[in-house]
């Protein structure tokens, strides 16, 4: 993502609690006591103890890598109830893993990941899918709040089979909308979600959802009438724009666009409809962490709050959201035959 930078978090001197991968490898990949302390922390975070006798001692069965109860002798590893529970790597590639994801200014394809990690590529599908469901989480929860917002549909997907554009394109739209210091300055957070068509209930669904809205604050959009119907909550600026003048009401989100386009095809090499949902909750949650430095905490949360997803049920929940909301059988960006059949088996 090309945004403008603190120049202080690349300093030594700067960058705080900023942790680059030189840091993270002593810190953890070289360090297996400190990464099976890190997941201990997420399990047991005020210290050991087991709900079914209240024991609170343990004994940590090394060739089995987990920990005993002292009293009944039961058995518990240091992710299960956790999305990964089913987890077969060693904790230090697994974290090492995850450390990539969240950290890639512009994402990590499958294949750099699975090259990195020294796995297989199926696995390596999997680590970013569970990544992306646990980016998708926090992104639920994250509604805007600011006194100027920008707002489109727009498109994603290789060029059109049929030649239309706009709203008679077969390409997928999704809304977006961008919360500002000022008008068109100072871009602050994004949401972003797949829609089926450009239609004002769904934009007002979306809107009441996660966007807070009053007289006082100020939309601007690209001359849709759709967003007529929020002029009783919010004021709405509905001109046409100007695409020439450098300085148009919609720089910032049509920027912001561009890039998740360019990053489905320079990085990702093309993205079925079908995962579309996962890919855009990850470039939301990367552009609205651009500055963020505590990553290994913000892992930690992530994990301690999710839940059980194994490889079937993410296939079954996809399955059923993808056919919910028409993206069965469809693609968004043109690849080869092998490509395409590589993605659906990611989570089979």
């Amino acid at each position: 993502m090309y945004y403008k930078r603190n120049n202080k978090r690349l300093s030594v001197s700067g960058r705080g609690d900023y942790m680059s991968t030189s840091d993270f490898i002593i810190q953890y990949y070289t360090n297996l006591d400190a990464c099976r302390k890190f997941f201990y922390d997420i399990k047991w975070p005020t210290g050991y103890y087991f709900e079914k006798c209240g024991c609170t001692h343990y004994y940590f069965m090394k060739t089995k890598n987990c920990y005993r109860c002292a009293n009944c002798k039961h058995d518990e590893r240091l992710l299960s109830h956790t999305i990964f529970q089913d987890n077969k790597l060693p904790l230090n590639v697994l974290l090492y893993g995850l450390f990539l994801i969240f950290t890639a200014n512009n994402g990590i394809s499958s294949m750099e990941l699975s090259k990195e990690l020294k796995v297989n590529y199926k696995t390596a599908c999997l680590l970013q899918t569970k990544a992306c469901i646990l980016m998708k989480n926090s992104n639920s929860k994250r509604f805007l709040d600011s006194d100027f917002y920008e707002s489109d549909v727009a498109y994603t997907g290789a060029p059109s089979h049929n030649g239309k554009r706009g709203l008679g394109t077969d390409k997928q739209p999704f809304l977006i909308v961008l919360s500002t210091e000022q008008e068109n300055q100072y871009p602050r957070f994004v949401k972003m979600q797949e829609v089926t068509t450009d239609s004002s209930n769904i934009i007002k669904g979306y809107f009441e959802k996660y966007v807070k809205m009053s007289k006082e604050r100020k939309l601007n959009t690209d001359c849709k009438t759709t967003y007529n119907i929020l002029k009783n909550r919010i004021e709405v600026n509905n001109e046409v724009i100007d695409y020439d003048n450098d300085n148009h009401r919609l720089y910032f989100l049509n920027k912001i666009v561009s890039n998740l386009n360019s990053q489905f095809i320079d990085r990702f090499h093309g993205v079925t409809k079908r995962m579309l949902p996962l890919y855009y909750s990850e470039f939301e949650w990367r552009f609205n962490h651009r500055n963020c430095k505590s990553i290994m905490d913000k892992i930690k949360n992530y994990i301690m709050q999710s839940s059980i997803a194994a490889r079937k049920m993410i296939r079954d929940s996809m399955d059923q959201y993808a056919t919910a909301r028409g993206l069965e059988n469809a693609w968004g960006c043109q690849m080869g035959t092998h490509k395409i059949n590589l993605i659906l088996n990611i989570i089979e």
